[in-house]
């Protein structure tokens, strides 16, 4: 078989390859070569990889091909080179989770990854991160920072930064990241790709460094709607190990008409500060949503937007400090700063403090819960994906509204909304600025309709005109 040149290999989305293998038009092995090729030449101006399978993944894609070539792939992502965040086991490789205290080998995969390669994937690598998943810059001392290849100056973005990066950059079809707050969609927005973080439950944590057990969940990136469903699925399912798993079918069609005959919500009051470009992308969204027969309509969250960040953050932070107590006892200089003073924060929180925040949870969630109420409520919420562009890579460089003690509202409410509440969410571009940043949106709906969810994303991304679309990044081939 003949690929052709690297650069097309690379350029191919999951379900374009899965055609390709089906047909013979290119094999496993020359996609897997091909990626592996771009991640050595590319990767040390991106940082996005902390570890690679080369050759266990030449070996995994040669197996692969031999399976498609008897016409019997193994499952659904046969072939497809993905990555995976460097706080999720991956077995036979050491795990740093973004510290300078690595975890030793892993003997197992954790079962989102197991999960992944049991349905033909192919790991190639492990991404950086923010430091414990505990930031949204993934600036990082220990591990290396990952740019963004819409611009290497500037930030990918946290705390998945890495797996966003590889995804925009060709070097994986497909990546696996974590989100607390906001560590799936703020990455993806970023750097132009799609993200997606399921329903609290759906996909199995175990095997996974947690941040804050009731907050974390594990999801994926893409550079397509139909790539990113196709990784959900094949992650999701209960697992006895992890506490807060759940029996959840994946439901529903994915598609841009599947927006027909929806009502999206815009909740107004928490876009204040948003970046004009940014703005004029989400409006052209929710025209093409009206357009393609949605009812489009303004939702005010009063106690959402007036709490939210807050909230998430006591939280958050209350959880981790637990999480992190015995290793941060003992060793506390091993911890950059940053993460060390939201550490300490979260003790301060503990107690009384934490109660509270949870009863306010209980509030803002019954609110979300009646705006998105079958009868008379509306089935997903839109809005930007992020308020501005991403900031410039610096020492302390910061994203607003990561700190507990942050006084900014509005978009950082609706940032930390979705996983505060469990809820399925997702980003993706909407168009592309005149210096070819991305210009995302995001959308989250009701619990378990991960298909509504990514169906708005996909009619958000069909808005985009066709002078405006970009495809990967990061440098030729």
């Amino acid at each position: 078989m003949n690929a052709g040149p690297v650069a097309d290999a690379c350029a191919l989305d999951a379900s374009s390859a899965l055609r390709a293998y089906a047909v013979g038009d290119i094999s496993p092995v020359d996609v897997i070569s091909a990626h592996i090729s771009r991640i050595n030449r590319l990767d040390g101006g991106l940082n996005a990889f902390v570890n690679l399978r080369a050759d266990l993944a030449m070996a995994e894609a040669r197996a692969s091909e031999a399976r498609w070539h008897r016409g019997a792939p193994v499952g659904p992502l046969d072939g497809v080179p993905v990555s995976v965040k460097d706080l999720m086991a991956v077995a036979g490789m050491p795990m740093t989770a973004g510290s300078a205290r690595p975890w030793a080998v892993a003997v197992e995969d954790a079962e989102a990854v197991r999960r992944l390669r049991a349905a033909g994937a192919i790991v190639i690598g492990t991404n950086t991160l923010h430091e414990y998943a505990f930031g949204g810059t993934s600036v990082n001392a220990h591990v290396g920072t990952p740019r963004n290849p819409r611009d290497p100056s500037r930030i990918a973005g946290g705390s998945s930064g890495g797996s966003a990066a590889a995804t925009a950059a060709g070097m994986a079809m497909a990546a696996l990241g974590t989100e607390t707050g906001n560590s799936i969609r703020r990455p993806a927005s970023f750097c132009g790709v799609v993200g997606m973080k399921p329903t609290f439950g759906r996909v199995s944590r175990h095997g996974v460094v947690p941040l804050a057990p009731s907050l974390d969940h594990v999801g994926a990136f893409a550079r397509t709607v139909p790539d990113v469903a196709l990784v959900i699925a094949a992650i999701s399912g209960h697992d006895p190990r992890d506490v807060g798993s759940r029996h959840q079918p994946v439901n529903g069609p994915v598609g841009p008409r599947a927006t027909d005959g929806l009502t999206i919500g815009v909740p107004r009051s928490m876009l204040r500060g948003i970046d004009p470009a940014i703005g004029s992308a989400f409006e052209r969204a929710l025209r093409a949503f009206a357009a393609a027969g949605a009812n489009v309509r303004d939702v005010d969250l009063p106690l959402a937007s007036r709490w939210t960040a807050l909230v998430s953050s006591i939280v958050m932070h209350a959880e981790a400090a637990t999480v992190h107590r015995s290793r941060f006892t003992s060793d506390p200089g091993s911890y950059g700063a940053d993460v060390a003073a939201r550490l300490l924060s979260g003790h301060a929180f503990l107690g009384f403090g934490l109660v509270q925040a949870l009863a306010m949870r209980e509030a803002i969630g019954a609110e979300v819960s009646r705006a998105l109420a079958r009868n008379g409520g509306v089935d997903a919420f839109v809005a930007p994906g992020v308020p501005g562009p991403p900031p410039v890579i610096a020492p302390g460089a910061f994203v607003p509204g990561d700190a507990p003690w942050s006084s900014e509202v509005g978009p950082f409410h609706l940032q930390r909304l979705p996983s505060m509440l469990g809820l399925p969410a997702g980003a993706a571009p909407a168009g592309w600025s005149s210096d070819g940043l991305p210009l995302p949106i995001q959308a989250f709906g009701r619990h378990w309709e991960e298909s509504i969810v990514l169906s708005v994303l996909m009619a958000g991304m069909e808005s985009v005109p066709a002078s405006e679309v970009r495809g990967i990044a990061g440098g030729a081939g």
